[in-house]
């Protein structure tokens, strides 16, 4: 008997069933609102801008987790089950919770501890996704690669946070440091999910 690591097109998943669209609707209406709402900052690219920095990262995070849940769906089983509905609704949280950033990010030349604080959130609403979705599945989930990635977020704002403390103003190039490290960790986050785990086909046994 040998193993092969290929789509199981026999089971519906989420893209295929009836809570897909409300999904996937709440999500284009959350990004395109908010493009609507910053376009200032990001249209032309102000290259030279903190804010547009700050805007990116939660966009690239917001954009990639769309695809990719989309794509991780493909094969995986869905059930209209009180688990399904959790792992679906802590989804959308991450939504919300990268929505917010965005806000915070327009502000961030004011409230720049509240943005880096604002990254943990996303990450623990991920996390609670994947719990949701193994519990749900009984199939892998990348809670541990998750937990790593909440544990640098919680790192990255306790370190600001200490900055704030012992200087009475931080320097603009630490701010600029800062904004680089959460644009890495999100990029990292999502294309090590992408290369390792959630946009993998399903394992299923071949004979």
């Amino acid at each position: 008997m040998s193993t092969q690591q290929v789509a199981d097109s026999s089971r519906p998943g989420l893209v295929v069933s009836p809570q897909a669209p409300l999904f996937t609707t709440f999500i284009a209406i959350v990004l395109g609102t908010s493009l609507l709402e910053f376009n200032e900052f990001l249209f032309p690219p102000k290259l030279a801008s903190i804010q547009f920095w700050a805007l990116l990262a939660p966009y690239y995070g917001a954009f990639s987790s769309w695809f990719g849940t989309v794509t991780m769906s493909r094969g995986r089983p869905f059930k209209d089950t009180f688990l399904s509905r959790l792992w679906l609704l802590s989804g959308v949280l991450v939504i919300i919770s990268l929505l917010a950033l965005m806000y915070l990010a327009t502000r961030a030349a004011d409230s720049f501890l509240l943005y880096m604080w604002g990254w943990v959130f996303p990450f623990l609403f991920w996390e609670l996704t994947y719990i949701f979705r193994y519990l749900d599945t009984r199939l892998p989930e990348p809670i541990g690669l998750c937990t790593l990635f909440t544990s640098i977020a919680i790192v990255v704002a306790i370190v600001y946070t200490i900055l704030v403390s012992a200087f009475i103003h931080i320097p603009d190039i630490a701010n600029w440091v800062f904004i680089f490290v959460a644009f890495a960790t999100i990029v990292s986050f999502r294309q090590l999910l992408r290369v390792r785990h959630a946009w993998q086909p399903v394992p299923v046994e071949q004979n």
